[in-house]
């Protein structure tokens, strides 16, 4: 493929170049190696895989803590986004 570059001047033009280049770079890294989900995803998920209640109140307190700051990034960044980070979480899940 060809990707063209244009600009008003030299230093445009080669800025621009830059962003480019480091964008193919950055995709065939990702088609090479994987990706992993962003935005808090993995974090969102690893919420799920801890157990909910704990040997007593003390343990069950803490681990809704620890599962609400797992949600914590993805609802914030929805929030950010002006989305209801309710509904994002729920859709991510």
């Amino acid at each position: 493929a060809v990707i063209r570059v244009g600009g008003a001047t030299e230093v445009e033009v080669k800025e621009k170049k830059d962003r480019v280049d480091d964008a193919l770079n950055a995709t065939r890294a990702a088609v090479e190696e994987g990706i992993v989900p962003g935005g808090g995803v993995a974090l969102l998920r690893a919420s799920l895989t801890i157990k909910e209640t704990g040997a007593n109140s003390d343990q069950t307190a803490g681990i809704a803590i620890v599962r609400r700051a797992l949600q914590a990034p993805a609802r914030q960044i929805a929030a950010n986004a002006g989305a209801e980070a309710s509904i994002v979480a729920g859709k991510i899940l």
